[in-house]
């Protein structure tokens, strides 16, 4: 049976290979990688860095790594649009083939005021991508012959094209509401922010095969929302969230949330917030898996962690075992904001 999840296992590698993004567990803790448009929607800036290994009990591991930021440009005016800029990179390496995708990509957003604590953000993204694929460490059917494999034997594929290229052009919209940025003066604990959005991704549809032959990578539809609320005369606070992805023949819901702690008491005036806290919660990722996951907010420093416990047919041969991910978040001015800017808050 162990034989049989293998080939599974390679079935779903190939099919990542004609075209499914990579996905975070952590999806609101990489934010560029959800919707262009929240660029510049929260905070004055926001720093990112995700790591991801998944599948290690099966073969070699999916490894993912990105890093991204984004700031709003100059101060923000009462009443007023802004706009913000975003840059994400990400590499992405698996399989025996170590199959190797890196992107960078340049966010533009434009957020505009409808009330007080309420936004609409319109967001565009542009980027170039590159795949890589190793020929030398694959098998091939045609390579086994009387109950043995022929390291030497022709495979019969055209391995010859080993990397291609690709432009990649994305948008989104966004509505988002927050309390705890700007001058607003807030007491212990007082949190109501979040944001709804839906995005399009590959909206050019690039060229996506090493074959040449003439397959796209098909567009990704997002739909997501998270919202941070707290519970009145008390030091909890909830935080929901969802996402949902379609792509081509693949879908992808995560829903779930987490409790947060206010372990430090934040400033009750303008300012970077200067409290802490703890979150702890869990997601699940439909018919896959289910996300414990973690945070501690330190000042404007979070350190998110998560593991995915494998749920699907695959948990005979993983045991269970689907995948680590820690991400880092630093907030703050702004290398856009001058000295007199509306300072930011977790």
């Amino acid at each position: 049976m162990k034989r049989v999840y293998f080939i599974l296992f390679g079935l779903l590698s190939f099919s990542v290979m004609q075209g499914q993004d990579i996905h975070f567990s952590q999806f609101y803790m990489a934010p560029l990688t959800q919707n262009p448009a929240l660029a510049g929607a929260l905070n004055n800036a926001e720093a990112y860095v995700n790591y991801k290994n998944q599948w290690t009990a099966i073969t070699n591991p999916y490894k993912t790594f990105a890093v991204s930021g984004m700031a709003r440009l100059g101060k923000p005016k009462k009443n007023k649009g802004f706009w913000a800029v975003g840059l994400n990179f990400f590499n992405d390496q698996s399989g025996d083939g170590k199959l190797t995708t890196t992107l960078g990509d340049f966010t533009l957003s434009y957020q505009i005021p409808l009330s007080k604590y309420q936004k609409l953000g319109l967001g565009l993204q542009s980027g170039f991508g590159q795949m890589k694929l190793d020929y030398s460490n694959l098998q091939w059917g045609s390579q086994y012959g009387n109950g043995a494999f022929d390291p030497n034997a022709a495979t019969g594929e055209n391995t010859n094209n080993t990397n291609f290229g690709f432009l990649d052009f994305s948008s989104g919209i966004l509505w988002s509401f927050n309390n705890t940025s700007g001058a607003v003066k807030t007491t212990n604990n007082v949190f109501n922010k979040g944001c709804v959005g839906f995005s399009v991704y590959h909206i050019n549809q690039p060229l996506y095969s090493f074959a040449r032959s003439g397959d796209r990578l098909k567009m990704k539809y997002v739909f997501h929302g998270n919202y941070l609320f707290s519970l009145p005369n008390s030091k909890i606070a909830l935080n929901p969230g969802f996402m949902y992805y379609s792509q081509g023949p693949a879908r992808e819901l995560l829903i779930g949330g987490m409790v947060r702690y206010n372990i430090l008491p934040e400033s009750k005036y303008s300012g970077f917030y200067k409290g802490a806290g703890a979150y702890l919660g869990a997601y699940l990722r439909a018919k896959d898996a289910v996300i414990i996951s973690a945070m501690l907010e330190l000042s404007q420093f979070t350190v998110g962690f998560s593991y995915d416990v494998n749920t699907s047919s695959l948990r005979p041969a993983s045991n269970g075992r689907g995948g680590m991910e820690v991400s880092i978040r630093i907030t703050g001015h702004g290398p856009f904001a001058n000295k007199s800017g509306i300072k930011s808050k977790l």
